[in-house]
């Protein structure tokens, strides 16, 4: 085989794993939550209109939820030290953790414990703004979590 050759299949062989490795990085193991009418925080059940959800069995940290929680009043969770939402992929375009992460920073929402414990390790985490904005993840607790 002369140099020519080697290097074509060599750069092939590269273009075809960096597409598949895409793709399986942001795109195959997702799935998308069934709609949701409903979610209960704490004691008391809300409707939730806007909902988009996307999860994935491959791990416990790929959980993303937008929705517009109606009518909120009094939250009955307890509140989350040092959440910080993970980027979502590209195409899941409603959860944007820059942003997220910055209006909690700057006491523009407030996020809540919404589950502990939920695999080992794992909280479920849910920020809500006041006009009914939510944005719910999964993150590492502060069990696994260094300073």
């Amino acid at each position: 085989m002369n140099g020519k050759r080697f290097i074509l299949l060599f750069l092939c062989s590269v273009v075809i794993f960096t597409v598949a490795l895409f793709y399986f990085q942001n795109y195959a193991y997702y799935y998308t939550k069934d709609i949701r009418l409903n979610i209960l925080l704490g004691k008391k059940r809300y409707e939730i209109s806007d909902y988009q959800g996307i999860d994935s069995e491959s791990s416990g940290l790929k959980l993303r939820e937008c929705f517009v929680v109606d009518m909120l009043d009094d939250i009955d969770l307890s509140k989350y030290e040092k959440p910080t939402p993970l980027t979502a992929p590209f195409w899941f375009k409603c959860f944007n953790a820059e942003r997220i992460t910055k209006d909690l920073d700057d006491g523009n929402a407030s996020a809540f414990l919404f589950q502990k414990e939920e695999f080992d390790g794992i909280d479920n985490v849910i920020a809500i703004y006041p006009d009914g904005r939510s944005y719910r993840w999964r993150q590492l607790n502060t069990k696994y979590m260094k300073e």
